[in-house]
């Protein structure tokens, strides 16, 4: 009589893991496309915060610039009027004298 017993625990043993692992699939699933989602959205993003100036400037400014007799030039010496613009500025050329020499 006991191996009977032992084979129903065995299958009640198999058929609830059986279960589980079916659940945790399904978690697994959920998780995975939720990442993925999650990182599409992130490179959705941090392309709009990128894009997003370079669009404003293009279509929204610079009709509005050329309009008014101004370029580009005009706007750089503007912009060399900020304070501490010119000290970054220069540092920036100098990192890329820096590399290129590399």
């Amino acid at each position: 009589m006991p191996p009977d017993t032992t084979n129903l625990e065995i299958k009640y043993l198999l058929e609830k893991n059986t279960e589980l692992l079916k659940e945790n699939n399904l978690l697994l699933k959920k998780i995975r496309r939720s990442a993925s989602i999650g990182f599409w959205f992130q490179v959705t993003w941090y392309i709009f915060l990128i894009g997003l100036p370079f669009a404003l400037y293009f279509y929204i400014l610079e009709p509005y610039f050329e309009a008014l007799g101004s370029s580009y030039e005009v706007f750089n010496a503007g912009m060399q009027e900020i304070p501490g613009w010119k000290q970054f500025s220069a540092t920036l050329d100098a990192i890329k004298a820096s590399r290129v020499e590399r």
